[in-house]
């Protein structure tokens, strides 16, 4: 039963991302909306289906933090090339 309630709210999720792409919104809305509902997505697969939701607190911090560090990667990375833009025209 709790494989199909997850299906079903991976079915929800995904019909909300199909959703999202017919209504006039801003890119930048529309680009955090996709990324909430795939890491919503991701999270539930991760903890359903790859039974990580009965997994200790280490084992799920041993998978947690390195997915996390693509996303502080890029965030390092955006701050870079912002700073070179704000250098760029100051001269």
């Amino acid at each position: 039963r709790q494989y199909w309630m997850v299906f079903l709210w991976l079915f929800i999720l995904t019909a909300l991302e199909v959703a999202l792409t017919k209504i006039p919104i801003s890119n930048a809305t529309m680009i955090w909306s996709m990324c909430g509902l795939a890491i919503a997505k991701a999270g539930m697969v991760g903890l359903y289906y790859m039974h990580l939701n009965s997994e200790t607190k280490w084992l799920k911090l041993t998978i947690a933090i390195p997915l996390a560090l693509p996303v502080l990667y890029a965030l390092a990375l955006i701050a870079e090339g912002a700073w070179h833009m704000i250098q760029l025209f100051q001269v």
